[in-house]
């Protein structure tokens, strides 16, 4: 051998040392962009400078093109995790042609970023999982809270569906809720709650009734979701008029206590495509505890209504017994009347026990 040839021997180990050094310094820079969301831009600046090249296309799945290249300026090797192929990497320069280190180096550039690419994924899963946990975290508490107020034993049944109205938008996603409730002793008369706290007037809740979205779903009977409005005929076809932003997606569920309807629980939003099969799930389970508390509501109602008339009635027959015994004989009218009250409140609280017991 030569002094020449020692020489250019030399030169080219020197060359390859400090390419392999190079790209040992830089490997670890691959493995940071697995945080990133788009990793690709990083990842083509790394294999340009390992491969000391004028372009790098990286291609995830590898498409219908050839994984190899017979052109002196083009190299072409295939992105793998283990022995499954699941992209491609082209590189070109103009010179000097590609030898068999630029092949080798290509090759282990093709596992880093399958590598990277594996872990980018479980990445974005684990990312998936911690919001989903967070969110669930966030329902949890949510729920909690709303179901404070369910088992609250607030004997208003006005109040407390205010109070629950004002709670639903948090916790199933939506901007605006409104609770339609039918009157019990009035099965025509409805009364409309708004999640912003306000009342609405009689003439608004019987137009949402009769010409709305709740309305329809107390027709249907069954949880409803629209997740395009502009694009749904079921909401072309009501007569609504919109005061504020316009609704681009919405979902409601029926109240029910057996085969009672007691309302309708409405959720939207001013945006297209916002709510799926899941929100519309949590909405039917918020109208369960909705209907339970309400129809506890009402009945407590009754029974503190019934118990202060019981009390009244009982207070006046004492009077008119006591007046009675003293010689009164005008007492024994205002005992039968009494007694005619008490025989009504009777009937009364048979029917509403046989409701409950048919319920």
């Amino acid at each position: 051998m030569t002094a020449s040839d020692a020489a250019i021997q030399l030169v080219v180990a020197q060359r390859r040392a400090a390419r392999l050094r190079n790209a040992l310094m830089t490997v670890g820079a691959f493995f940071t962009t697995v945080r990133q969301a788009d990793p690709l831009p990083v990842l083509r600046d790394l294999c340009s400078e390992w491969l000391q090249v004028d372009n790098v296309e990286i291609m995830v799945p590898a498409g219908t093109g050839s994984l190899q290249s017979h052109a002196p300026t083009k190299l072409v090797g295939p992105i793998t995790i283990g022995r499954r192929v699941i992209g491609r990497i082209e590189v070109s320069r103009s010179t000097p042609p590609f030898d068999s280190d630029d092949r080798e180096l290509l090759t282990v550039l093709g596992q880093i970023i399958g590598i990277v690419f594996e872990q980018s994924s479980l990445q974005s899963q684990l990312d998936q999982y911690l919001n989903q946990a967070r969110a669930h975290a966030d329902t949890l508490d949510q729920l909690l809270q709303f179901g404070r107020l369910v088992t609250s034993a607030t004997a208003d049944p006005l109040h407390l569906g205010l109070q629950l109205a004002t709670q639903v938008p948090a916790m199933v996603g939506g901007e605006r809720a409104s609770l339609l409730l039918i009157q019990p002793d009035n099965p025509e008369s409805s009364i409309l709650l708004l999640s912003n706290g306000h009342v609405s007037t009689p003439e608004r809740a019987r137009e949402v009734r009769e010409h709305g979205f709740a309305g329809l779903v107390l027709r249907e009977g069954q949880p409803l979701i629209i997740d395009e409005t502009d694009a749904d005929q079921r909401w072309l076809t009501l007569r609504m008029r919109e005061f504020d932003s316009p609704t681009r997606c919405a979902m409601a569920a029926p109240l029910r206590w057996g085969p009672r309807l007691l309302g309708a629980l409405t959720v939207t939003t001013t945006h297209s495509r916002r709510f799926d099969s899941s929100h519309l799930n949590l909405l039917e389970l918020v109208a369960c505890h909705i209907s339970l508390a309400i129809y506890a509501a009402d009945l407590e109602m009754r029974r503190k209504q019934s118990a202060k008339l019981l009390s009244e009635i009982e207070t006046m027959m004492k009077t008119a017994l006591a007046a009675a015994r003293a010689g009164d004989l005008h007492a024994l009218d205002a005992l039968e009347a009494q007694l005619n009250r008490l025989r009504k409140v009777q009937q009364s609280l048979a029917l509403d026990m046989s409701k409950v017991s048919d319920e």
